[in-house]
């Protein structure tokens, strides 16, 4: 049987913060789509502190456009995952 896999929170924040500055949205853009009261909770998602529920999450996914993985991966090793096997193609 499979072990559940641990989660870094602080990834995830560092992610979604990269995600919403990508799109070019302010904390209070991302706040109001989600319809929360302040702008706390996005700041608490972002600095790694807690998670977003499930739904928020899933509404995230759909503003930044991305997928799970882009949100719970760390980016910097999948980016130099993806450059590591371009240049072995290009040396082939």
């Amino acid at each position: 049987m499979k072990y559940r896999p641990e989660y870094d929170m602080k990834l995830i924040g560092r992610n979604l913060r990269r995600l919403r500055e990508a799109k070019h949205l302010s904390v209070e853009e991302v706040r109001e789509y989600l319809r929360l009261g302040s702008v706390q909770a996005v700041y608490k998602y972002e600095r790694g502190k807690g998670y977003p529920q499930a739904d928020t999450m899933f509404a995230l996914m759909e503003l930044y456009e991305a997928d799970l993985q882009d949100i719970i991966c760390d980016h910097e090793i999948i980016h130099f995952e993806k450059e590591s096997s371009r240049q072995r193609k290009n040396v082939a």
